[in-house]
């Protein structure tokens, strides 16, 4: 088969990975910046290039990324990618859902509509609102509507320091996400699921003196029992949010385990470091088995 590995600005190592895993398999493959995407359309057929070479004969295309941007660029990227789909080729993971894994308003929403659990979240662009949220739940943590990686989250414990912050982000043009601060027991768990199967798991410990425990803070990964309750809430979240595969953030809380975050394009160095599963064959394998 012919496969597409869309990337953004730049090749991460998952994404090569990716494309040497695929080769290794036998397939073809052409890799690209997806700013570097260009696409036709007429009464009589679409095409599509990457980078200057024709793209509109692969299967499958996988989206790691829709890169930076301004609105309507990323909206030509999302509507481009959407026309694969509608051409006949594969998305991996799907245009919709992996825009709404990105988004973590709309992945709460979701989440929440599936009866599953989540943290309690406020969303706003009204200042004044969102600090009367940071009175009334104490301690609350803002996140970026598109972060990843933990990065740009911040926790608050005095409502007016976050004030200051909800001012300075309102200036910006960011909206408010107001989430409720969850304590931790010192660790997260990333369960990494591919179709309806988890193929690995691991609990994610924080560097000391840090709240958060992404492994791009500092975190380490580390392969220990997991229940199963835990491993069927990250397979439910993946169903839920409509994606192929996924990496499932959940924080043991003290009211019970709840989801934190669905990505739809996870990093798995770590993972694999830590279990040592083939993650990239897994993906690769599920997309051109017709998984």
């Amino acid at each position: 088969m012919k496969l597409l590995i869309l990337h953004g600005r730049s090749l991460s190592a998952n994404s090569l990975e990716l494309a040497e895993t695929a080769e290794r398999l036998g397939h073809e493959v052409l890799t690209g910046s997806i700013l570097e995407a260009s696409s036709w359309v007429s009464s009589s057929r679409s095409r599509f290039w990457v980078e200057g070479e024709e793209a509109t004969d692969v299967d499958v295309c996988f989206v790691r990324s829709f890169g930076p941007g301004s609105c309507e660029q990323l909206t030509r990227r999302i509507s481009m990618v959407e026309h694969m789909e509608v051409s006949g080729i594969r998305v991996v993971n799907p245009c919709y859902a992996f825009r709404r894994a990105r988004d973590k308003y709309a992945t709460q929403y979701v989440l929440a509509g599936a009866g599953l659990p989540v943290a309690e979240t406020y969303t706003t662009e009204e200042m004044e609102m969102a600090y009367e949220w940071s009175r009334a739940l104490g301690a609350c943590v803002y996140k970026p509507i598109l972060g990843s990686m933990g990065r740009g989250s911040l926790r608050f414990d005095d409502p007016d320091i976050a004030y200051n912050a909800w001012r300075m982000l309102s200036r910006l043009g960011q909206p408010l996400i107001v989430q409720e601060y969850l304590r931790n027991p010192g660790r997260d768990i990333r369960v990494f699921v591919v179709g309806d199967e988890v193929v690995g798991s691991a609990y994610k410990y924080g560097a000391e003196g840090e709240w958060k425990t992404n492994v791009a803070q500092g975190g380490r990964m580390v392969d220990e029992p997991m229940p199963e309750e835990i491993l069927a809430l990250g397979v439910e979240a993946t169903r839920a949010l409509g994606l192929d595969y996924a990496g499932v953030d959940i924080m043991e809380a003290e009211r019970g385990p709840v989801i934190l975050e669905v990505n739809g394009a996870p990093g798995w160095q770590a993972l694999k470091a830590a279990t040592g599963v083939d993650v990239a064959e897994r993906i690769i394998r599920h997309a051109t088995d017709g998984g």
